[in-house]
């Protein structure tokens, strides 16, 4: 389903992946002229300014979505399976990262949690992938510099933009990859969030149509998308995977 051929790796100061042109083309076409509409949102300003469509946030507007869209049930399914996790560990661990995957448990559920005793004592790991539809607005929206959750594993965040939908030049938009002013707070795994101002850019990630960039999560994988200069009415549409480790 990943066209993982054009991946550029950065693996300072943790390992980030670029990956254009990542979906046929005709797929991603499909896709982004079908992406959902900024009134199924959930609006946040928990760790930034965004809007987002999950399991979690507004999920009977979001199981309608996907259940009224072929296309995106299609990539859903595609993406919530085990399959696609042991897809993403062998691509990693070809290109020296090693999750230690190779025995798991897959769950697709959002409530599962990993309790049995027995499972415990074998160390037996139980994964799932999310899939979250995040959308920011061009005026002001952005992420606040954070590593991401302890439970998560790997993030996959690919564009839904269109051709000439999006001006990166004009309104910024790319993911950067950032580190705190005050080097001591550079161990972060538990992911507390932090103020632009309190980070520096080492370096930004463009934002471009059928891309990719995917990132591992570390005690300092610190990142954010810096706040935007585009007009209220455009959206920085994207989708957000995420494959977890559930404790």
């Amino acid at each position: 389903m990943f066209n993982l051929q054009n991946a550029q790796f950065d693996y300072e100061p943790y390992p980030v992946c670029f990956i254009p042109g990542v979906l046929e083309p005709a797929l991603y076409q499909e896709l982004a002229e079908t992406y959902p509409g900024r009134d199924l949102f959930q609006f946040s300003r928990n760790i930034g300014v965004k809007y987002s469509l999950s399991e979690i946030n507004n999920r009977e507007k979001y199981n309608r979505f996907l259940d009224q869209n072929a296309g995106w049930r299609r990539f859903y399914e595609g993406v919530k399976c085990r399959a696609f996790v042991e897809q993403i560990c062998s691509f990693l661990k070809e290109h020296h990262i090693d999750l230690r995957l190779e025995e798991f448990k897959y769950t697709r559920s959002p409530r599962v949690r990993r309790r049995g005793p027995i499972r415990r004592a074998m160390n037996t790991q139980v994964i799932r992938s999310r899939f979250e539809f995040s959308a920011m607005p061009a005026e002001g929206g952005g992420i606040r510099p954070h590593t991401d959750a302890p439970t998560k594993l790997v993030t996959l965040v690919l564009s839904f933009v269109q051709e000439g939908e999006w001006e990166e030049a004009a309104w910024g938009g790319g993911t950067s990859v950032v580190v705190p002013k005050d080097r001591s707070r550079i161990y972060n795994h538990h992911n507390r969030f932090m103020k632009f101002d309190e980070t520096e850019v080492l370096k930004t990630y463009p934002f471009t149509p059928n891309q990719c960039l995917l990132f591992i999560k570390t005690y300092n994988s610190w990142h954010s998308v810096q706040p935007m200069t585009g007009p209220g009415t455009a959206l920085r549409k994207t989708l957000t995977i995420n494959i977890e480790n559930i404790i």
